[in-house]
């Protein structure tokens, strides 16, 4: 499956501003389970990404667990997507 389909079958549970904190966010939920993924840089204007910031992704049956344990280790998460299914 490819990058594109892969992210349509996710959501977002976190944003950060830098892709070391994205990555140490992926890491942290690797670390219990969790298959999570960044979204892309925008690699033709990376100031976007200090704007848009950096998703952490995960598949919609991880969201609560990984909204769970981003918690509980005090990282705020994003809010869920409430438009979802509409």
């Amino acid at each position: 499956m490819g990058s594109y389909q892969q992210q349509q079958h996710t959501v977002v549970v976190a944003t950060e501003n830098s892709s070391s904190q994205a990555e140490l966010l992926q890491m942290t939920l690797a670390a219990h389970g969790i298959s999570a993924t960044i979204s892309p840089r925008a690699a033709g204007y990376p100031s976007l990404d200090f704007v848009a910031g950096i998703g952490v992704l995960v598949r919609p049956e991880d969201e609560q667990l990984a909204r769970d344990i981003l918690s509980g280790v005090g990282i705020k998460s994003d809010p869920p997507d409430t438009d979802a299914g509409s």
